[in-house]
């Protein structure tokens, strides 16, 4: 299988919103990094810091629905999510 060293994805937030309030971005954060160590095979997973603030962005109890990051690959099984910029 070809390795995926910069690989971008949309990540739906939605199944954060069915739980309770408090600590939704803190979740929404923790489900990134499960899903991209899940889809990678990644040991670590490092979160940009400017993709935890866009993430809660309307503040800690209103996270946003879909998130689109690129992957980057840093080392051996470790990986770096960056915001995605959009290009329009």
């Amino acid at each position: 299988m070809k390795e995926k060293d910069n690989f971008e994805m949309v990540i739906n937030l939605r199944k954060i919103k069915t739980g309770k309030r408090t600590g939704r971005s803190k979740r929404a954060v923790k489900f990134v990094r499960k899903i991209v160590a899940r889809h990678f095979n990644a040991d670590k997973v490092v979160i940009d810091p400017l993709l935890a603030k866009s993430i809660s962005k309307n503040g800690n109890d209103k996270v946003v629905s879909k998130v689109r990051v690129v992957v980057s690959k840093v080392g051996e099984k470790i990986y770096l999510v960056r915001l995605a910029i959009k290009s329009r």
